[in-house]
Order: C-alpha cells, then structure tokens, then sequence
C-alpha cells in the first residue's frame, strides 16, 4: 500500500513547501502537481526536511494519474444535499484512513484542489473516493496544507504496530484493479441490456464504482459478480431472441 499527493493548480509557495514538510512528517514520498503555478525555489524555504520530495515531485496530467493509482482520494468542503448528487457524496477521514488500512495491495493518491475553488465536478468524476472534514460548523473550507494535516493523522494513527504480529498461514488474493474495472464494464454493459434509464446510467457508473473503492473485494467476490453479471446477459440476449 502506498499513498501519494497531488497538487491541483498550486500557487502559493507556502502551502506547497508546508505540504512537502507534512509528507515528510508521516512519511509519504511521492507529490504530484497540474498545471503548477508556483515557484519552486519560494516553495523550498518553507519545505524544511521534505525539500527532498518537493525536489523529486512530477508534474502530470489527470489522465496520467487515474492510469497509474488504483484509487484516486477527491478532497471537498462542499458536501452533497441530494441524494442524486453522487460527486460531493463524501466519506470522513476516519472512514477513508479505515479503507486505506484494510487495502494494503492498493496505491492510493490524495487529490487537492486549488486554494480558492478546489476540485471542480470533472476532476471529482475521475476519482474513486470523495473525503470531506467535518469542521462541525458551517465554514467548512480549509487550508489544504491543514486538511492534509488531518487526512495523514487519521491514515497514520492505523499503522501497524511496532510489536510482532502473528500472520495467517492463508493468504487471500485481493482483487486486482484491472479485474474491478473489467466489472465495471460489466455492470454498463448489463444497464443498457437491461434498458436502464439513460439519465441515471452516469450515477449507477459511479456508485459501483464508489462502492467497489469503500469494500476490499477478493478476486474470488469479483469474479462471482461477473458471473452473475454475464449469466443475467445472456439471459437477457435469450429473451430477445424468443
């Protein structure tokens, strides 16, 4: 398991170079920016100890990163008031710091949004997981350095212990994240057999997504669901061949 950060349009050095430090803190190592707009030499007098990663960070693209992370972490203040509105449906840290600790075959990567609006709805579609932190009042907006601060403490204070524990002779082979995409597929495929309704198809999309990114599915429970999945088309092609 591993847990990297990106950076959404960054301008302020400050945040940038405090949020190198964090990592540092809580030993995370690999930061990401798009479309960067800071300066980097600023940046480093407030980085400390984490220059290190801020020298090694990357710039990429959006694309590059659904690509190459299991499970993309969408950061937000702005919680959902409908029940149909799926992209601001959010989970806390406690929850997500539970799912990355019980995910320990999958990389995760931490999205933050720029410092005035954060993560518009396209680059929230893109990601598996939506996180918010409740402020427990109405002014919900933090600094991202800050919300980042109390993302890494909740995902740290899951660590596993210094003391020996004792492993299962069993080993459990989690699914892979080419196997829950493959079932995804799957699942579009068996809404439009089932001529299930166009508008709605997008949220069913990304609930099954979302759900799949909460559980931790063997390759055994995906494989069984795409054999549902296959037998209910079928089922449906015999249908239509009567």
């Amino acid at each position: 398991m591993a847990v990297a950060v990106t950076l959404v349009e960054p301008q302020y050095p400050v945040n940038v170079g405090h949020i190198a430090r964090l990592m540092k803190n809580f030993g995370l190592k690999s930061l990401y920016f798009v479309r960067p707009h800071f300066d980097k030499a600023e940046a480093a007098k407030y980085s400390t100890h984490g220059n290190d990663i801020l020298i090694a960070a990357k710039t990429v693209t959006l694309s590059q990163l659904r690509k190459k992370f299991d499970v993309l972490i969408g950061t937000t203040a702005i919680q959902a008031t409908s029940r149909l509105n799926i992209l601001r449906e959010s989970i806390n840290a406690e929850k997500l710091a539970k799912i990355i600790h019980d995910s320990s075959t999958k990389d995760f990567c931490i999205l933050l949004g720029r410092e005035s609006l954060g993560l518009n709805n396209e680059e929230l579609e893109l990601c598996n997981l939506v996180v918010t932190i409740d402020t427990k009042t109405d002014y919900r907006t933090m600094n991202v350095a800050h919300a980042l601060a109390i993302l890494l403490y909740e995902i740290s204070k899951l660590q596993p212990s210094e003391l020996p524990v004792k492993k299962s002779k069993k080993r459990v082979e989690l699914a892979s994240q080419k196997n829950i995409d493959l079932l995804l597929q799957y699942v579009s495929k068996l809404a439009d057999a089932s001529n299930y309704d166009l508008h709605k198809k997008p949220l069913l999309e990304a609930a099954a997504k979302k759900l799949l990114a909460k559980s931790v599915p063997t390759t055994k429970d995906i494989m069984l669901l795409m054999s549902l999945v296959r037998k209910s088309l079928l089922a449906i092609e015999r249908l239509r061949q009567r």
